[in-house]
């Protein structure tokens, strides 16, 4: 037990130099520049997890806004190592219960599960800090309250939390039904007390955001309006390749088939249909970023713990070696892999078929180790399988759009970006109020104050918008472009382009900003106000 604890440790520390994401940066970046509370402020994001984000953010805010002046590099790093800090601290507190409730059920192997959840939530970066990264969170934390607590208590704080797991984004709900079937599946009678809190606290929450916050509703239906349509034939083949390169990057993923190699039929039943959800939960989104496989990679974790431990560590030397490839092929060219993108996804399947084998095949044989070395053995594989794609230089994804980037290439554009800020604010001014048209971690970078509500235009900038979302919403969108206060409209046109788009929005910018007289930093247009 001792070295695979250690190593994670070690792993954690290590992994706080790790940059958080664009969306992580847009999230606190409009929130940190609006004028509006979280709960006020449209971030992409449902009000729940705005709220929890929030929550987690406070510290690493705090202690950043010491550390230097907005666009500083020290500020920067001091907020992003203090968030995954949280993260960290966060993933340990939910695996914490997960031991505590597993252990008079699973003895010697609870801590291998938990140890298996946490690798999962810290060491699948940049998702740290997404809604699905929080869900999962939830959902852990929800399984091990549900089993630690007396029934009727533990299923009510279960239940809360599921609730809140479903409400980060709703189209987590999938991830907060599949923990609430292995809850019941583990005690019947607790999952059926956290069914019932589940329902009644989303229920609860649902009315109470309906009432306190009813602009969250409008804002829910227009995001949903410019959601692409998840059920057609491309988005299927979309799902295909998400699978693979899910597969390619967590090896506890490429384990699945192995795991029901000679699993007894309920046991089975339950992990299929647990993962089934999960999965559904992505493909609803009908957009595959990698984080939105966090619970695919969570569950996948324990199943895999699992798996090794019933082959009394069988595989543990294809495990190793396949880590070891995940790890090389994740730090070669994007360009190659994006080539050869046929030939690896048959390799990621036969690895597939290879592990599944050698399961069989171990299941076979008289057992060489103890229980307890198996158990170390299972818990140290997942570890450094998870550790596998955590290098600076490891691609985000195999073959996606992400496939280029690395952390290491996002903090030198990172640096870059924050000399552009620098250079906007010896013309504008650190403090001066301004109008953004840009993605949301421009405003993050920037930290020039704003008074409004979308401090990142997402319902002026995409396509169909001005016939998609409502009047009220895109009225008020407008609206943030008009502020009277603000003496400088922040321009990216890589992200919105003035060529195609609405009259509407063209009209405003043409009637309030004299972008003729603009001056151009980096990628940002940046027009002062039109007087006169």
């Amino acid at each position: 037990m001792t070295w695979p604890v250690i190593a994670a440790a070690l792993g954690t520390i290590a992994s706080l130099g790790y940059l958080v994401n664009g969306n992580i940066r847009y999230e606190v970046g409009v929130v940190r520049v609006s004028g509006y509370s979280a709960a006020e402020t449209f971030t992409h994001r449902p009000i729940v997890f705005r709220l929890l984000s929030a929550a987690q953010s406070w510290l690493p805010e705090l202690a950043s806004s010491q550390a230097g002046p907005a666009g500083s590099w020290t500020r920067v790093w001091v907020f992003e190592a203090g968030f995954r800090l949280v993260a960290a601290g966060l993933a340990a507190a939910a695996a914490s219960l997960l031991w505590l409730g597993l252990r008079r059920r699973t003895g010697s192997m609870a801590w291998a599960y938990a140890l298996a959840v946490y690798a999962a939530l810290v060491f699948t970066a940049p998702a740290t800090g997404e809604p699905d990264w929080m869900a999962a969170l939830l959902a852990v934390a929800a399984v091990g309250a549900g089993l630690t607590m007396r029934p009727g208590f533990g299923g009510a704080i279960a239940g809360v939390l599921l609730a809140l797991a479903a409400l980060v984004k709703i189209s987590t709900a999938p991830m907060a039904a599949a923990a609430l079937l292995i809850l019941w599946a583990i005690d019947h009678r607790r999952g059926w007390i956290a069914t019932l809190a589940t329902a009644t606290a989303g229920l609860l929450g649902v009315g109470l955001i309906g009432w306190l916050a009813p602009f969250e509703i409008g804002w829910l239906l227009d995001i949903r309006a410019l959601q692409p349509d998840p059920w057609t034939w491309e988005n299927a083949t979309a799902a295909g390749h998400y699978l693979m390169n899910l597969a390619a990057r967590w090896p506890v993923v490429t384990l699945l088939p192995a795991y029901f190699v000679g699993v007894r039929r309920g046991e089975g039943r339950t992990a299929c249909a647990g993962l089934v959800l999960t999965a559904l939960g992505v493909v609803y989104q009908g957009q595959y970023f990698i984080y939105h496989g966090i619970g695919v990679a969570v569950l996948s974790a324990v199943l895999a713990v699992r798996t090794v431990a019933r082959s009394r560590a069988g595989l543990r030397w294809p495990l190793l070696v396949l880590s070891v490839w995940t790890l090389v092929l994740f730090v070669l060219p994007a360009a190659w892999r994006v080539e050869h993108w046929i030939a690896l996804y048959l390799v990621t399947g036969c690895w597939a078929f290879g592990l599944a084998a050698g399961q069989w095949l171990a299941l076979r044989r008289p057992a060489t180790r103890s229980e307890a070395a198996s158990t170390v053995w299972a818990a140290g594989l997942v570890l450094v399988s998870m550790l596998a794609t955590q290098t600076p230089v490891s691609a985000e994804s195999l073959t996606l759009k992400a496939a280029g980037r690395t952390s290491w290439a996002e903090g030198v554009a990172l640096r870059g970006e924050l000399e552009h800020a620098e250079q906007i604010h010896r013309l504008v001014g650190a403090d001066t109020r301004v109008a953004y048209l840009a993605f949301g971690d421009t405003s993050y970078l920037l930290g020039n104050p704003t008074r409004c509500r979308y401090p990142s235009a997402l319902f002026l900038q995409r396509d169909g918008a001005d016939r998609l979302v409502s009047a009220a919403t895109r009225a008020e969108s407008l609206g943030c472009l008009t502020d009277p206060e603000a003496r400088w409209l922040v321009w990216d046109r890589n992200w919105l382009h003035r060529k195609g788009a609405p009259d509407d929005l063209l009209a405003t910018i043409d009637e309030n900003w004299a972008c003729e007289s603009a001056a151009v930093v980096g990628g940002y247009t940046l027009c002062p106000r039109r007087t006169g």
